[in-house]
């Protein structure tokens, strides 16, 4: 079954999330990562999001997308995310 992992949040430093933008993907080599969102303008029609930014990447499983996020090239570039911005990250079951 594939994995999703979905990040919502706010943007509160756009320089240190540029720098993780501009990195980041060189994580994603020898990974099978599809993105199939990446929006600062997402729209909540429900509840309170902690912001309006979602990216969303599938993954063959959840072993898979763990391999990714534990991953020393991955590990090296998210406290630029975390810095610039305020939300969280999940892992859940794609169909």
């Amino acid at each position: 079954m594939s994995a999703l992992f979905i990040a919502i949040s706010k943007i509160t430093d756009r320089d240190k999330l540029n720098e993780y933008l501009a990195v980041a993907p060189g994580s994603m080599a020898g990974h099978q990562i599809e993105v199939l969102a990446f929006d600062d303008n997402a729209k909540t029609v429900e509840g309170t999001a902690p912001g309006n930014r979602i990216v969303v990447l599938r993954f063959p499983d959840r072993a898979a997308a763990m391999a990714w996020y534990d991953s020393p090239a991955y590990q090296a570039v998210v406290q630029l995310r975390l810095d610039g911005t305020e939300g969280f990250a999940t892992l859940c079951d794609g169909m």
